[in-house]
């Protein structure tokens, strides 16, 4: 084998390991991206139905689902 077929069998290696790499982050970014936005519904219902003086239930259907 020699010195050339070592260093694209390398820089093959290096591009695979990458790419495995990068999908995993934008994975877990667009995973993290979903659990965010579950988590500011949930603190706008909760800041919504905590404010007593007005019924928005009646008027909201949305706060429901």
């Amino acid at each position: 084998m020699n010195e050339s077929e070592r260093t694209a069998r390398k820089r093959k290696r290096h591009i695979k390991t990458a790419t495995q790499i990068n999908k995993q982050h934008a994975d877990d970014l667009k995973r993290e991206s979903v659990a965010r936005h579950a988590r500011a519904r949930v603190q706008i219902v909760s800041e919504v139905l905590d404010n007593r003086q007005i019924d928005y239930k009646s008027h909201m259907m949305w706060l429901m689902r």
